[in-house]
């Protein structure tokens, strides 16, 4: 029997929104959890903003103020003890009423807040009421002039969703409401506040964890509690008891032969479980809660060398080079992220060998199913706390004041979590200054956000901003920096020949951002635009779909002109429509494929690099390497193969083509390997072959192939075996439409049964990037085929069977 009593409150609300007049008022049932724009896009208030430029019809939303009413009646058993009106998320200046009185108010989405209401409650029908104001009325008065902030001058005192003001890459979509579970609860004597569970040590065969319990008590009469840690099967492997309760308290456990917690692709990820029940006199559950955790530590080497700075974050004292990409919200209205969703965004992850993602600042705290799958899946989280991009009141004691209490609860709700493993106190936070000068967001870090960190989550490390350290915030010898040799003014205005070289000379110890474009593929692009929009004179469409950053420095192009010229300088300028969009997709995955390699080669001088974007917040053209529903780009496909654990590298240095090959096996190998120069229309002639020996975590140089050997009728290939499967890098000198391509045939084979299928691929003549194009996950895509080479190709289709057959082509097939 517990004697803890919940009454959830979410469900069907009556809404009022009004401005002015009488004659402006709306009213209309919506969902709680909720946002006020999906139930107006529901109800056909508003038009899709998914749609082309319809986003433009939306933006009055924001101006009007939502009154958001529910009546009630409390279950009879829910009096005794004291009771707590428990609000996930509150978007986010509100005030509540119970009944007619104000019982508090609201002023941060990030946290979760309690109001007490004991003694409030009646018998029969209760109104709860909470009244959203306008951002613009909730903050009359507020200089936010005073400070700069990117996109949007009227944020940086708002504590909500940054990136829902407008970024370069999401259009602005300004909401409000109870976006995340709302309920009453009643409480007998004593709840749990908080249960944090640390490991302390990993020693030969034993681990140390700590479980910090906080029990808030209004009478601690006859209240004792059981802890219980259970390993990966559920099976109970300690356990204590405690005959008195403190509100805080520290126990010790040791664990034997424990199974520890790995990144993916290292090793498992076994997940533990602290279950802690409070018991009253008569043996009733007073509370109860359980807690996943997995045994690892975490640590960050930035030991100075002679060039400047490292930075490599160990897991359990094995060095780990970081693979991924920056995370922002899946949806420009997060409560409408549903837990399949996350599942899939973060699985999609780990198929491409990622092992790590930065939750950028200008986003939200991910609620916990974005944890768990992390967890589950071994991905590592760089966390930022939510400042981005902006001059944020340091000298606003009440500002502060926010922050303070939403960075500690924010580090509660999120410490527990194995994934995560760095802090940092905000995204672009005075980058480019010096990081002993008084740079905008230091007083955070050294009055808030870092002391809070030492304090509440000592294992962890801690960086003031991100980028940060060296002779500037943003020194790419020194530590963490935001790097790329595509977002590079002198690059974007040359003739972009060099590129490869560019790439490969783009060095720093690890880059957090590295940005690369390129387009949705367009199963994709027709979800959101008409074919007009996509492939007619006007690209109206398309830079409203892809954004612009009016602070980069580049004013002679947009985003958009960016990629266009990048696609038709690597690969030709073309008239046929499709053709032309397929460069653009493509961008992307052979940068990511070359940044990567050229990352590996040097690992650990670098140790780690993160792309601007993982995934999308809304559908674009842009950063992402996945598009908003899910679907691979061109550059999920590039990824994939530039993190498998074992590959081979080809880099330009000086007038020789140096070949290596990274591993982030963490045992040694043996891998064969081959050298070929491959003709466009012949057979290959083999320049090398043979077994290098590769110790495991590392990158190794195997030879040197002189320029001499390489013509402009042919590739120079490298084919390796490893433990984790095969690998392939391409080399040619300069951009590959500077050669003259024979045409090609594909001999296509299909089946499929079902959700799954397969396709099998040949080609007569070297195949020029082979697209299969469907909304389907396919093992491999974008690649290129040798001469007579043939390719099997599996697919699954997420949202049921597929009718079929896959398109594929080649950009220079056969009509």
């Amino acid at each position: 029997m517990i004697d803890k009593r919940v009454f959830s409150l979410d469900g069907i609300w009556q809404v009022c929104g009004y401005r002015d007049t009488a004659e402006e008022k709306i009213t209309l049932d919506a969902r709680v959890p909720g946002q006020i724009h999906v139930d107006l896009i529901r109800k056909k208030i508003i038009p899709d903003p998914f749609w082309r430029d319809q986003a433009q019809q939306c933006q009055w939303v924001e101006d009007y103020d939502w009154c958001y009413r529910k009546e009630f009646e409390c279950p009879a058993d829910f009096a005794g003890g004291w009771q707590v009106l428990e609000c996930e998320g509150m978007d986010t200046f509100a005030a509540i009423r119970l009944n007619g009185v104000e019982i508090g108010r609201s002023d941060n989405m990030f946290i979760p807040h309690r109001f007490e209401v004991t003694g409030k409650l009646k018998k029969g029908k209760n109104v709860l009421e909470v009244d959203f104001q306008s951002h613009q009325q909730a903050l009359a008065g507020k200089p936010s002039d005073k400070y700069f902030s990117c996109f949007s001058g009227d944020r940086v005192f708002a504590r909500k969703m940054q990136c829902g003001f407008g970024w370069d890459w999401v259009h602005r979509l300004v909401t409000c409401g109870i976006w995340r579970p709302i309920r009453l609860v009643s409480y007998s004597q004593a709840r749990i506040e908080d249960v944090y569970v640390s490991t302390k040590k990993i020693g030969d065969q034993m681990a140390e964890v700590n479980v910090d319990l906080a029990v808030e008590q209004r009478n601690s009469s006859g209240i004792t509690a059981i802890l219980v840690i259970r390993d990966n099967d559920g099976k109970m492997v300690a356990e204590k008891r405690l005959e008195t309760i403190k509100d805080i308290s520290s126990h010790a456990f040791r664990l034997d032969a424990p199974r520890l917690w790995w990144p993916n692709g290292q090793g498992e990820q076994p997940l533990y479980s602290c279950e802690v029940t409070l018991l009253n006199a008569q043996g009733n559950i007073l509370d109860e809660k359980r807690i996943s955790f997995g045994i690892r530590t975490v640590e960050l080497d930035m030991t100075p060398d002679e060039k400047g700075c490292g930075f490599i974050l160990k897991i359990n004292g094995r060095p780990i080079f970081c693979k991924g990409g920056n995370w922002v919200p899946a949806d420009p209205f997060p409560t409408r992220i549903p837990a399949e969703k996350y599942q899939r965004l973060i699985a999609q992850a780990a198929r491409a060998n990622i092992n790590m993602l930065r939750c950028w600042g200008g986003g939200i705290y991910e609620p916990p199913a974005f944890w768990e799958t992390c967890n589950r899946h071994g991905i590592l989280i760089m966390q930022d706390f939510m400042l981005a991009c902006a001059e944020y009141p340091e000298d606003d004691s009440q500002f502060m004041q926010q922050l303070e209490k939403e960075f500690s609860l924010a580090i509660h709700m999120l410490r527990n979590h194995p994934a995560l493993v760095l802090w940092t106190g905000g995204n672009e936070l005075g980058m480019n200054s010096d990081p002993q000068s008084n740079y905008s967001g230091r007083k955070i870090a050294e009055q808030i956000s870092g002391p809070l960190c030492q304090k509440l989550d000592p294992n962890r490390p801690f960086l003031p901003t991100s980028p940060w350290g060296g002779k500037t915030n943003n020194d790419p010898a020194w530590g963490e920096s935001h790097t790329s040799a595509w977002y590079d003014t002198n690059f974007l205005l040359s003739d972009m020949k060099d590129y490869r070289q560019r790439i490969s000379d783009c060095t720093f110890r690890f880059a957090s951002e590295s940005a690369i474009v390129g387009a949705p593929p367009l199963h994709s692009l027709r979800k959101f635009l008409s074919e007009d929009d996509i492939f007619g004179p006007d690209k109206a469409l398309w830079e409203y779909r892809t954004k612009d950053n009016p602070y980069n420095g580049i004013d002679a192009m947009t985003h958009y002109d960016m990629l266009v010229k990048t696609a038709e300088q690597l690969y030709g300028r073309t008239e046929d429509p499709i053709l032309r969009l397929r460069h653009m997709e493509y961008v992307q995955c052979e940068w990511i494929r070359l940044a990567m390699e050229a990352a590996r080669r040097r690992m650990f001088f670098s140790s780690g690099l993160l792309f601007w974007m993982y995934n999308d917040c809304w559908p674009a053209s842009g950063w992402s390497m996945l598009d908003y529903f899910g679907f691979a780009k061109a550059g999920w496909y590039g990824m994939k193969r530039a993190c498998a654990p074992v590959i081979a590298a080809l880099a330009p240095v000086d007038n020789h083509v140096e070949l290596w090959i990274a591993s982030d096996l963490a045992k040694d190998a043996s891998i064969p390997y081959r050298l070929l120069i491959q003709p466009f229309s012949a057979s290959a002639q083999i320049l090398a072959e043979g077994t290098m020996g590769i110790k495991g975590n590392s990158s190794q140089k195997v030879t040197d192939i002189p320029c001499e050997k390489l013509g402009r009728d042919c590739l120079l290939v490298c084919d390796i075996e490893s433990p984790s499967g095969t690998d392939r890098a391409i080399y040619y000198p300069g951009p590959l439409h500077d050669a003259i391509l024979p045409r090609t045939q594909l001999q296509v084979f299909q089946s499929s049964r079902g959700s799954r299928g397969q396709v099998r691929i040949t080609a007569e003549n070297y195949a020029r990037v082979v697209t299969l194009e469907g909304d389907l996950d396919f093992s491999d895509n974008y690649i290129d085929l040798l001469p007579g080479e043939s390719r099997e190709i599996t697919w699954t289709c997420p949202t049921g069977e597929f009718d079929g057959p896959v398109n594929v082509i080649c950009w220079n097939q056969l009509e």
